[in-house]
């Protein structure tokens, strides 16, 4: 893991603004979906990068290290796009060219999101530049890392949700339905997923997080380094920075196979 959170932190704000136009492609191609679920990216495990859902038989692609956008026709790359020296809206106008060219609307693409970012170059026009390869490196295997785990520990759980990366927080994500109801507030459920770093931890970290939220005497005891965040909202926090690379892929899948248990107990 590598040590200098600044290159981490520059490297998750890069690639957090790049990977909101792969995101606007089935949001505004696809049909209308009010809670934005069909903007919701994959972790493709064979290409190591988070794809769009399927529009037309095409998906799109960001590739972590050399902060490209690929569009994929089947299995065939049928364009590659340069962010690195490039505006937002820059690549936004060779995506639509691109798309354009595919024989699907890319005129309907429009910049404006359906929620608020971190200011980035994104907000401020600048345009794109080449992150830390290592830090990139890093971030492209702690979502691998989420996404083995996942499919370990819920690939046999039915009330388990796919699997996707929600541009918005930019986390890798499953939640699992312990019961069910009309009313989410009155449903119970446990979230469980990856963040590169947020306004809470500004550096990656998993977590889970049971709903309702138990009190803290119900609560488990975590494994460390692992531990309670009780600040906003309740939920365990493994910080990929306090992982022994000799034993990380053991400890994340503990992390979460046990809070799957545990918590579905108390809930």
């Amino acid at each position: 893991m590598i040590k200098d959170k600044a290159f981490l932190k520059a490297a998750r704000e890069e690639t957090h603004s790049a990977v909101q136009l792969i995101a606007m492609i089935p949001r505004h191609l696809l049909p209308a979906d009010p809670s934005d679920s069909t903007a919701s990216l994959i972790w493709d495990d064979a290409r190591g990068m988070f794809t769009t859902q399927g529009v037309e038989g095409h998906r799109v692609a960001y590739e972590f290290v050399t902060q490209e956008i690929h569009i994929y026709m089947g299995t065939k790359v049928v364009s590659t796009l340069e962010t690195i020296g490039n505006t937002f809206d820059q690549v936004l106008d060779n995506l639509k060219t691109a798309l354009n060219s595919q024989g699907l609307d890319g005129n309907k693409l429009k910049k404006e999101l359906p929620y608020e970012l971190p200011e980035s170059v994104m907000q401020k026009g600048e345009p794109f530049v080449k992150q830390n390869e290592e830090a990139l490196s890093n971030l492209k295997e702690l979502y691998a890392l989420t996404s083995k785990s996942f499919q370990s520990v819920f690939g046999k759980i039915p009330a388990a949700s796919e699997i996707r990366c929600w541009p918005h927080h930019y986390d890798l994500a499953t939640l699992v339905t312990i019961v069910a109801h009309d009313d989410p507030e009155e449903a119970k459920s446990i979230g469980f997923g990856f963040s590169p770093g947020d306004g809470g931890y500004d550096e990656p970290y998993f977590y889970l997080t049971p709903w309702p939220y138990p009190s803290m005497d119900s609560l488990y005891n975590l494994t460390a380094p692992a531990f309670w965040n009780m600040e906003g909202w309740t939920g365990g926090v493994l910080k990929a920075g306090d992982l022994n690379t000799a034993n990380a892929e053991t400890t994340i899948f503990d992390f979460f196979e046990n809070g799957y248990h545990k918590l579905k107990e108390i809930l």
